[in-house]
């Protein structure tokens, strides 16, 4: 931030931050039953933005992007899919903020979770050149994340800061568990341990940094962000160690047990795992436990995040920063430290293809989903991300790899994976955090993102736009079989994923929305009407 620019902030965050008017009832009852007037299209999907006074944060870069895509959209019912889901963070999750934090719920929970609130602004990354009071917001947001993962690194979810007054919630799941480290259920909401949490929040920090310019993220509170790092990459160590060391004495750095079903096996510790340079989790990106101990599209995930801290904010060049000074002692240490991440990434991504992947008869050579290093792998996917469809979305690997195209048509085919259901309401992959016939639109919008073939992803379109219930939101889940039966009718996260997935077509694959067929460009439309700041 330049000097003397704190006021102006402070002003223009106050003006981005709509005053709640009376009469305003939550976006949970608000999302259930259709609202304003329905698009035009054969779906008629409704309007479901709430009315501008009871949205929870406006930016003007995002009504911008809202506007022109909307506009120019040749098909109704997709363009109103659009102008519901790509603003939903915004309208309906920022539950407080200041001038330095940002508490952002996953939706229908009132808890942040680090990887839910990472990919709710991820979609916004490229507006905040061109919008200050969503780029002060954004750094609220990274500013918390650090905080909690220096608290409590192997935590995944958590409870308002007591900066915002906003009252605890005890609906967590973790009530009664046993946890090892210890955790605070006045910060904590859940803890479960998931390597790809942590591997969000660097590549939302490392992002907001290529989009802004902005170092002061990586010095606010003392520097706070740099203990965060120090707590990730910590973890990351710790969890390469196998469960046996060479006495034969079992090694765990973190345990959870309970009643639930959710919680580990051999006394909270999960499935053994040998040592082969992957990096464990306990948990899946659907908060599910896993059932091998290496859930590769995270690692896949984190190579690509951990090369990245090659880059200024890891390194000398921004104590050089016009706007911010850093200690030479705080450049030297993130250089080592981005050093260490950098060995780290070397050796993941040389286990992942060694250990990653398996030879199958009627696929080929395919990237497991799970494995546990002595031979045991999961073969399937689930939809939420980081997950195997989603690999050339995180970076990991080109969608005309061989190995990933193999993996793909296995996936897309219930002879290849246990988790792809299909019927009449909507096909596609399913999770266990709900049941197999649930499909999530989720792994859908990873088709999108991911595909190279126009027909197929028109068709995915298709899917996504019959798979809303009428209510025009991407929910959690839908069953197969019942257009109406859902789960999670407010889940912002999948409501961003999918506005990315459009924002990208606009990019890359204009005639697919457009009946010009001209590209869209973030950069050429708000470089005329909101010159960066």
């Amino acid at each position: 931030m330049r000097p003397g620019s704190l006021v102006a902030c402070a002003s223009l965050l106050s003006a981005a931050a709509l005053p709640l008017v009376s009469g305003c009832i939550s976006f949970n009852s608000h999302s259930q039953r259709p609202q304003g007037t329905p698009s035009s299209g054969p779906l008629g999907l409704p309007y479901m933005r709430p009315e501008p006074g009871c949205r929870t944060f406006n930016s003007s870069a995002v009504e911008k992007v809202v506007n022109e895509l909307v506009h120019r959209m040749k098909d109704p019912d997709l363009a109103r899919l659009f102008q519901n889901t790509y603003p939903n963070t915004l309208d309906t999750t920022i539950k407080w903020f200041n001038d330095d934090l940002a508490f952002v719920v996953t939706g229908d929970i009132p808890a942040e979770w680090l990887r839910d609130s990472s990919n709710q602004f991820k979609v916004y990354l490229n507006l905040v050149g061109f919008d200050e009071p969503l780029r002060q917001l954004t750094r609220g947001v990274i500013n918390l994340q650090a905080r909690y993962i220096t608290q409590y690194p192997y935590c995944n979810a958590f409870q308002p800061p007591p900066e915002s007054g906003l009252p605890r919630q005890w609906g967590s799941g973790d009530t009664g568990a046993a946890i090892s480290p210890p955790d605070d259920l006045s910060i904590v909401w859940t803890c479960g341990y998931e390597l790809d949490s942590l591997l969000s929040f660097i590549q939302l920090s490392r992002l907001y940094y290529d989009f802004s310019g902005d170092a002061s993220v990586f010095t606010y509170d003392n520097g706070k962000w740099f203990t965060a790092m120090e707590s990730v990459l910590q973890v990351i160590e710790d969890q390469t160690v196998p469960t046996y060391d060479d006495d034969g004495n079992v090694v765990s750095f973190y345990n959870i047990s309970g009643p639930n079903q959710q919680y580990m096996k051999n006394k909270g510790r999960g499935p053994p795992k040998a040592k082969v340079g992957l990096i464990g989790t306990t948990y899946r990106p659907s908060d599910d436990v896993v059932y091998f101990p290496y859930n590769i599209p995270p690692p896949g995930h984190g190579r690509r995040r951990a090369t990245r801290l090659r880059g200024p904010p890891c390194l000398p060049q921004i104590r050089r920063s016009s706007q911010i000074r850093v200690p030479l002692a705080v450049s030297i240490h993130a250089s080592k430290m981005s050093q260490t991440a950098l060995g780290r990434a070397k050796s993941v991504e040389t286990a992942l293809w060694e250990y990653g992947t398996v030879p199958t008869k009627r696929w080929g050579e395919v990237f497991a989903y799970e494995v546990d290093g002595f031979g045991g792998a999961a073969i399937q996917d689930d939809a939420n991300v980081p997950s195997l469809i989603s690999l050339p979305y995180l970076g990991f690997v080109n969608a005309t790899h061989q190995v990933y195209k193999n993996t793909r048509k296995m996936l897309l085919n219930p002879a290849g994976n246990p988790y792809y259901a299909h019927g009449p309401a909507i096909r596609g992959v399913s999770s266990p955090h709900i049941d197999e016939a649930h499909v999530w639109p989720m792994g859908i919008v990873s088709e999108v993102i991911t595909g190279t073939d126009d027909q197929e992803i028109l068709d995915a379109l298709e899917w996504l736009k019959n798979s809303t219930s009428g209510l025009g939101l991407i929910h959690e889940s839908l069953h197969t079989h019942n257009g109406r039966d859902y789960t999670r009718p407010w889940f912002a996260w999948a409501n961003s994923y999918f506005g990315e997935a459009i924002v990208y077509l606009a990019e890359t694959r204009p005639h697919l929305l457009f009946a010009d067929g001209q590209p869209f460009s973030v950069k050429a439309l708000l470089a005329e009407t909101l010159p960066g700041s």
